[in-house]
């Protein structure tokens, strides 16, 4: 009876892990097809007016650099605004920033969220004064042609557009985990979704939205896992997320193991949010309307985060593969597998011998996810905070 207990335990540990292989490596080769958009093709027919919002809790000690990289766009100043939406920002950062061309928005919350934050400067400004809505975290950079690039991928008046979003900071070990992840997800969650004709994940920053319907969808969100509410309800309504691998986005990442154990419980929160109902949803859609996005979107929600995924494959591989040798070599050919799934996603610039260095803390990463998985409950409900530095990021 023990024993076909722990069969069956074995067999769906092999079938859990075989699935989030596999899914992570049709996409990441994926990946591979993406085409870079040739923007010297596109005919420049209208100059689209964005609304850039930035909602900026409590950082003072960033959010000056990234207004002044805004402003620093190569877009004409006249077809774009930059907005703070101030939230607990100390008397003198608000004073400096009033004094600059930008519309600052002072709100206060109890409980503050991103999602309230961007609902209350929603309903004060006068949107039809703009065309998309332009999401920026508050220590996020555009890089100088970033609006230039975005605005010529919705010529024809597309839905939502999500940039490319990379590291601003590589300067610890920490900083260069956290930067391949990124790139990670951005090679198989967009380009290789985007490739293989499956809508683009977003990044929670770096996407341009119709700003009528971005209000919309909005109104309805109150959560601190707005991008991932956002996502569903794109898909509700059947509308498709564009990908620009070109236009990139600077974001921080984080420096140590204290900042990356808080940032990822609020992440792995947000990668379990409301599973069943999205798997569920996903699954009807398949089957009743033939539509993959959203079934897809419920895959999403089921696979483990990218370095949980590789620490298990490897310890899988690793206690089964000496006495169970036939089950072993199952586990090592997909651990194997996702290795080989993440190289071909990391960009040609990090392999370089800090990245090499950097390596040796995924195992102390692999536990830090592991402890934020455990420890992550309700983080979807609340603003979990992240300190900022003021890096400089020349674009």
């Amino acid at each position: 009876m023990l024993a076909s207990l722990l069969f069956l335990i074995e067999i769906i540990i092999l079938a859990y892990l075989t699935f989030n292989v596999l899914y992570i490596a049709v996409f990441s080769f994926g990946g591979i097809l993406y085409k870079a958009t040739n923007f010297k093709a596109i005919e420049i027919k209208k100059q689209q007016r964005f609304a850039v919002l930035i909602p900026a809790y409590k950082h003072d000690e960033v959010i000056l650099n990234t207004v002044g990289h805004c402003l620093n766009q190569n877009y004409p100043n006249e077809k774009f605004d930059v907005i703070i939406i101030a939230d607990s920002l100390e008397q003198l950062t608000l004073a400096e920033l009033s004094v600059l061309p930008i519309k600052l928005i002072k709100v206060s919350f109890e409980e503050s969220t991103k999602a309230k934050s961007i609902n209350t400067a929603l309903a004060q400004l006068d949107i039809d004064n703009y065309d998309y809505c332009l999401i920026l975290d508050v220590d996020n950079i555009m890089e100088h042609n970033f609006l230039s690039k975005i605005n010529a991928r919705l010529q024809d008046d597309q839905m939502v557009i999500q940039g490319h979003r990379t590291a601003k900071n590589l300067d610890t070990a920490f900083s260069i985990l956290d930067g391949i992840s990124e790139e990670i997800n951005n090679h198989i969650f967009r380009k290789g979704h985007v490739a293989l004709g499956v809508t683009s994940a977003l990044s929670g920053s770096g996407q341009a939205m119709r700003i009528h319907e971005f209000k919309l969808a909005m109104s309805g969100i109150s959560s601190a896992v707005e991008d991932k509410e956002l996502e569903y309800y794109l898909l509700r309504n059947n509308f498709k997320v564009l990908y620009e691998n070109d236009a990139l986005v600077f974001d921080e990442k984080v420096q140590n193991s204290k900042v990356f154990t808080s940032q990822r419980k609020r992440w792995i929160s947000s990668q379990f949010y409301e599973m069943n109902k999205v798997l569920g949803e996903g699954v009807k859609d398949l089957l009743l309307k033939g539509k993959f996005d959203f079934f897809d979107k419920g895959l999403q929600r089921v696979i483990m985060p990218r370095v949980l995924l590789l620490g298990f494959s490897f310890f899988c591989a690793l206690f089964y593969f000496i006495p169970f040798a036939q089950l072993g070599q199952y586990f090592l050919t997909l651990f194997i597998i996702n290795c080989l799934s993440y190289i071909i996603a990391i960009p040609s610039s990090y392999f370089n011998t800090n990245t090499l260095k950097a390596a040796l803390r995924l195992p102390l990463a692999f536990f830090l996810m592991f402890f934020a998985m455990v420890k992550s409950k309700g983080n979807s409900k609340k603003f979990v905070q992240t300190k900022h530095s003021a890096t400089v990021k020349n674009t």
